[in-house]
């Protein structure tokens, strides 16, 4: 079949082109009437202020293009044509829709259609990141002491929601009043200074006294400083962690020499300042039960060397009390202990194994 007459092919483009029109105009009037409309928009008032001649989304619900422009659909410069104070809000990065991000897509946080009773400015509130917006978190206020639901007013009561309005002080000092008493006099009245709402200290670095990682990162203040008691806390792991029932009179309380703070498991031992492969021609580790019989706190030598045989050699240089064999063989290499006595310090022991020294 051979291509078409030249007078056929323009007919047919002009027909698809009448059929394009077509239905782009029956689109357009349709949505210029409100016929495909996904559902009425709100008809709730701000105390019947008027803005380009309305006081509700609902008067001009048939005129969709008030808020919709082709292609791009709603374009927060429509909105601002009546909403002039965020318009200027946005242009001096002042106020609310100053500082929020995103306030170009208006929708993101004014969701419409959602029915003639839909208050779209207090839906807002739901989507704001407020962690983002103020550089404080919500997490923590959730629920007032009364269990009910918080909302915007609940901190910043005086209608204006910037942070010089931020009210901590009402509810926190009704509510525990000799523990803000105290609080106040140490610490002062500018509580963002110190709290992100996420029960985290902002102007405090914790690592300087304990190093927040692993499962502790998460872990609340109040779970380690019950009592609002700081000062003091003890740093070690018994002080928290009741010893399990597998480790007691087993393990001791150093945990970190099997444990680390990302988890209790698995645990593998770490530190160990005595040689695993301590012996003349030992090359692997011994056993752990060869020298730890009955704990592993406890390591009587004499369970390998001869006690009254120790006891000779050692009285043959002048050494009399040979019970605290650590304090001379800390680290069980050979030769250390002459070393210890001619004021030396001891070669650093080896890597091995399962741990390395300290």
């Amino acid at each position: 079949m051979g291509p078409l007459p030249k007078y056929v092919t323009l007919i047919l483009i002009a027909v698809a082109a009448l059929a394009f029109s077509l239905g782009a105009g029956i689109y357009i009037f349709s949505v210029c009437k409100g016929q495909l409309s996904p559902g009425p928009i709100s008809a709730s008032m701000d105390e019947g202020v008027e803005l380009a001649g309305y006081v509700s989304h609902a008067e001009f619900e048939q005129d969709c293009g008030h808020c919709h422009a082709p292609i791009h659909c709603v374009t927060d410069t429509r909105c601002q044509d009546c909403h002039m104070d965020v318009a200027r809000e946005r242009a001096s990065a002042e106020g609310l829709h100053g500082r929020l991000p995103g306030t170009d897509k208006c929708e993101s946080c004014h969701t419409e259609h959602m029915g003639r009773d839909a208050n779209i400015t207090t839906f807002a509130f739901a989507n704001v990141d407020h962690n983002k917006l103020a550089g404080y978190s919500l997490v923590s206020h959730q629920q007032d002491y009364a269990g009910e639901a918080m909302n915007c007013e609940s901190c910043h009561q005086q209608g204006s929601f910037v942070q010089e309005t931020m009210d901590c002080l009402t509810c926190h000092i009704e509510a525990e009043h000799d523990l803000m008493a105290k609080h106040l006099e140490d610490y002062g009245d500018n509580c963002v200074e110190c709290h992100d709402g996420a029960d985290r200290m902002m102007a405090f670095d914790h690592n300087t006294y304990y190093v927040l990682d692993g499962q502790h990162s998460a872990v609340a203040c109040a779970d380690c400083h019950s009592e609002h008691v700081y000062d003091g806390t003890a740093t070690d792991c018994a002080s928290c962690h009741a010893e399990p029932e597998m480790h007691v009179n087993l393990f001791g309380t150093s945990c970190d020499r099997c444990h680390t703070a990302v988890a209790w498991a698995p645990a593998q031992l770490t530190q160990h300042t005595f040689l695993l492969n301590h012996g003349e021609e030992t090359e692997q580790p011994v056993a752990c039960e060869s020298c730890h019989m009955d704990s592993y706190t406890a390591y009587p030598c004499y369970s390998c060397h001869d006690q009254q045989e120790m006891q000779v050699t050692h009285t043959e240089i002048d050494i009399e009390s040979i019970e605290n064999c650590i304090e001379c063989h800390p680290t069980g290499q050979p030769k250390e202990a002459e070393k210890l006595l001619t004021n030396q310090n001891p070669v650093s022991p080896q890597p091995s194994v399962l741990g390395a020294g300290n």
